[in-house]
């Protein structure tokens, strides 16, 4: 498993003919690393880091000499944040309102009877393919069975604490578990309805199905979101019956907040990037409901302690002499699994360090750290007393 510098030229003109370009484009593309060829066991495959020619970023190629499987990238949801505004004007009359969970964007797909699962990115993630295979394999070869494995693709959703990247607490799913959002047929998404009853039949979980009402119930719609946001969940996806036009997203204050104070511990890294954004989507809810100067006050102790808590802990923290990093445990089949993926998060820049490992009856369990740069950057402030920004 390892990046693939020179492909061969039967690599190229299979990418080419796959994303409708010139080869020629492709070579270019592949020297700037927008197209970036990897190697996973057996399997080979060009994955895109941008959009190129309407395929969007995270888009895999599948190579085989006698031939290769287009996986089309997950296309971006534009987000709500009006939704009195938003549900009227872009569906058409009902909408499906199913809930967003909390975890990470993951493709299954079958390619010469390998089952493998790919990241929002791109990337086929070793542990997740490990995971999931011994978990749903069998089920997903079954489904697989009933349509064809080359035209179709699953997306779903990766959540509980046994996975590397996004780590969220499911009272149904505590540990590692895997929930459909869609089906697709090539490009096109089945419909809700249709999606869950065929998963169903073959017993995979897919998101729940919160309701499915008018478009012009808004109240309805931010019922369904206030019961979740009590729960401390995600958020929904709201979606046509048929797909008639695309889906819209939207999340509740509570991970709104959270997500801050989450990101804000390494906020030399997240923190940039998650404080404007659900800034941005509180001060919408805040004008939509009208919020008044109570209202406005416990927003805004409850979005400062967010952005500032986790921060100066920190500080504090590097200033004691303390590393910051993500701690986490996964399990793997064996040393084999294991030394596979860190192998694989080293070559994306990732650095892991293994703490721990025990022998469990489902495998090798081993506790990780993931160390963050803001520990590095810190560690400069304190020494110099010098701003990295302006």
């Amino acid at each position: 498993m390892t990046w693939i510098k020179n492909p061969e030229p039967w690599m190229v003109n299979l990418v080419a003919e796959k994303l409708g370009l010139d080869v020629e484009r492709v070579e270019t593309l592949a020297r700037h690393g927008t197209i970036r060829f990897r190697g996973y066991r057996d399997v080979v495959y060009a994955l895109l880091r941008r959009e190129i020619a309407g395929h969007p970023e995270g888009t895999v190629v599948l190579l085989e000499r006698n031939g290769a499987r287009l996986v089309p990238g997950y296309p971006p949801i534009q987000r709500m944040v009006l939704p009195t505004i938003a549900l009227p004007r872009h569906f058409i009359d009902k909408v499906v309102v199913e809930e967003k969970m909390n975890g990470y964007n993951v493709r299954l797909v079958m390619f010469h009877r390998k089952l493998l699962a790919v990241t929002r990115g791109g990337f086929i993630c070793p542990y997740t393919t490990a995971r999931l295979e011994r978990l749903i394999g069998g089920r997903v070869r079954e489904l697989f069975r009933e349509i064809d494995p080359e035209t179709y693709t699953i997306a779903g959703e990766v959540v509980g604490l046994e996975n590397p990247y996004t780590r969220y607490f499911y009272p149904e799913a505590p540990r590692f578990d895997y929930f459909v959002f869609d089906l697709f047929h090539e490009l096109k998404p089945l419909p809700p309805l249709e999606r869950n009853e065929l998963l169903e039949k073959y017993g995979l979980k897919h998101v729940r199905l919160l309701g499915v009402i008018d478009k012009n119930d808004v109240e309805m719609f931010k019922q369904i979101v206030a019961e979740l946001d009590r729960e401390g969940r995600e958020g929904v996806v709201a979606k046509d019956p048929e797909y008639r036009v695309p889906p819209l997203k939207y999340t509740t204050s509570a991970v709104n907040i959270g997500d801050v104070r989450y990101g804000m511990r390494f906020f030399m890294e997240e923190g940039r990037s998650f404080l404007f954004s659900r800034l941005l989507r509180e001060l919408f809810r805040a004008y939509e409901e009208g919020f008044g100067d109570a209202q406005l006050e416990k927003l805004a102790l409850e979005f400062g302690r967010a952005a500032t808590e986790p921060a100066l802990e920190s500080i504090r923290k590097v200033a004691m002499g303390d590393m910051l990093y993500e701690e986490f445990e996964l399990v793997f089949a064996d040393e084999v699994e294991l030394e596979e993926f860190t192998s694989y998060m080293a070559e994306l820049g990732v650095d892991i360090v293994v703490v721990s490992t025990s022998r469990e009856d489902e495998g090798l369990r081993a506790r990780m750290r993931k160390i963050k740069d803001t520990w590095i950057q810190l560690r400069k402030v304190l020494d110099t007393g010098l701003s990295p920004v302006d």
